[in-house]
């Protein structure tokens, strides 16, 4: 059976922020039937940041296949962290023509539409969790300021309210950047009431997906051709789905017919670390995120991410964060728990 219902997204308004700067992304009142919307209300939380820019989550979780018709008038660029589950996105009557995208846990987007509708599909049986970011254009323009270069081309053209505004693009987050949606996430979605703290991780992960862009100052004079971008792009997946036991340099480079050299010299031009340094990072990351969730002890979290040594995890996570992870979970614990005891 599937599980279907509509929305109508009334996030368009003043375009200085006045109307859209404050009002909600999402409208559910109006989608008509009231159990169906109640559902997916319940499943959507906003949380305003500042004048100009807000934040969505969406934690989902059916028995069936569900999938909710939208309308979109809109006013804000979005930016799209999708962080577990996966789901589709077919859009129709964009100003840029039909769009139907794959969304999966560690992908994300940007884009810009001033209308839209369509229907996004969720498959029976997985767990979705989505952070959006809500940002009128002049707002982020004044944010960027001078780092406005590094934004994405279409993202500019945008910001400069030049021709051809419309835009989608869709690209892999970075570990960096998932651990930071992840943080906003759980910060909107356990109502944190520390408007400091949540406006300070809006920022970081906006500053943190814009650096992790394609920046032309950043770029190498010896970049690589197309074909050996998409074999980096594919051993980068590689390496995220198998991260508790990775293959080892000399595997990748038969099995992608590159050489070890030439895969070491595409991490550092694209990612700006090692083979063994992405791998790294990408589990303290993962353990980072496990953590925030408060469902594993630290020797959990350490045989998660492929560590068998407890030790060896520790001193990892510490020379990383700053902290032993022991001390890290309890404190996301009391943080919790202070919380839940100001709210009852």
């Amino acid at each position: 059976m599937n599980n279907t219902t509509y929305f109508h997204d009334k996030s368009c308004g003043h375009p200085k922020g006045g109307v859209a700067a404050k009002m909600p992304v999402r409208d559910f009142p109006s989608m008509g039937c009231r159990e169906k919307g109640e559902l997916l209300q319940s499943m959507w939380q906003e949380y305003h940041v500042r004048p100009g820019l807000s934040v969505s989550v969406f934690d989902a979780f059916s028995d069936e296949d569900f999938s909710f018709h939208y309308r979109k008038e809109n006013s804000f660029v979005d930016f799209g962290f999708f962080l577990e589950g996966d789901f589709v996105n077919d859009m129709r009557d964009t100003p840029i023509g039909s769009l139907k995208v794959n969304n999966r846990a560690g992908t994300g987007g940007i884009g810009f539409f001033r209308h839209m509708s369509g229907t996004v599909s969720i498959p029976a049986g997985k767990k979705t969790r989505i952070v959006h970011m809500h940002v009128l254009p002049d707002v982020l323009f004044s944010m960027l300021d001078e780092d406005a270069g590094c934004a994405p081309s279409c993202l500019r053209r945008t910001l400069e309210q030049k021709g051809a505004a419309d835009f989608s693009v869709q690209r892999r987050l970075s570990p960096k950047v998932q651990a930071a949606a992840n943080e906003l996430f759980f910060g909107v979605r356990n109502n944190f009431g520390v408007r400091l703290y949540m406006e300070g991780k809006a920022l970081e992960l906006l500053g943190l997906t814009l650096a992790d862009g394609d920046c032309p100052m950043q770029r190498s004079a010896h970049s690589l051709c197309p074909r050996e971008r998409d074999v980096i792009h594919v051993i980068r997946k590689e390496l995220e789905d198998r991260f508790t036991s990775p293959p080892t340099l000399a595997e990748l480079a038969e099995n992608h017919h590159m050489g070890v050299h030439k895969i070491q010299a595409g991490f550092k031009e694209l990612y700006g670390v090692s083979v063994f340094g992405f791998i790294k990072e990408y589990k303290l990351q993962k353990a980072k995120m496990y953590f925030e969730e408060g469902d594993m002890n630290v020797s959990e979290v350490a045989w998660a991410i492929g560590y068998t040594n407890l030790s060896h995890f520790s001193t990892a996570y510490r020379k990383r964060f700053g902290v032993l992870p022991k001390a890290y979970l309890k404190s996301i614990r009391a943080t919790t728990y202070n919380h839940m005891a100001r709210v009852s």
